[in-house]
């Protein structure tokens, strides 16, 4: 194991704990807000840790999608904030673990690149454009979901 890579997954353990103390302190009941408000405050804090992580180590920006991903979201909004980030961010995060395999690919020095590689950065450069699509829906999403959540759900 590199010590980047050993980095990396200290990294994404350390946020693994903290959303799982947050998930924790989301299920508890708190100074008189309901579930529903607990839970979107936690769905919320989770795709704000998210979006403002740093791009690398790429593993720990996954640990905190698959976080994301499992967070309760019981009311429609909260489902719809959920479900719409995860998949503009798992599709971004896709794209770039294809990136990166294409640039190994080129930067082998074997010249091992071949047809395969034009046809992941093609579909690496789709999944780009499709999360740059749904982005606008995920902050869209967001909006709704703090608006309901300030009203009471």
């Amino acid at each position: 194991m590199t010590a980047s890579a050993g980095a990396a997954g200290t990294a994404a353990r350390r946020i693994a704990a903290a959303l799982a103390a947050l998930a924790a302190l989301a299920a508890a009941p708190g100074c008189g807000r309901s579930a529903e408000r607990q839970e979107a405050d936690a769905l919320l804090h989770a795709i704000d840790v998210l979006r403002d992580a740093p791009s690398e180590p790429r593993a720990a920006r996954e640990a905190l999608l698959a976080g994301l991903e499992r967070q309760p979201a019981s009311t429609p909004p909260a489902a719809s904030a959920r479900d719409t980030c995860a998949r503009a961010y798992r599709l971004l995060l896709d794209a770039t673990a294809a990136e990166a395999r294409v640039r190994a690919l080129l930067e082998a020095p074997d010249g091992s690149a071949g047809p395969g590689a034009l046809s992941d950065l093609a579909a690496a450069d789709a999944k780009v454009k499709e999360s740059a699509e749904i982005m606008p829906k995920c902050a869209e999403a967001l909006s709704n979901l703090r608006r309901a959540a300030r009203l009471g759900m």
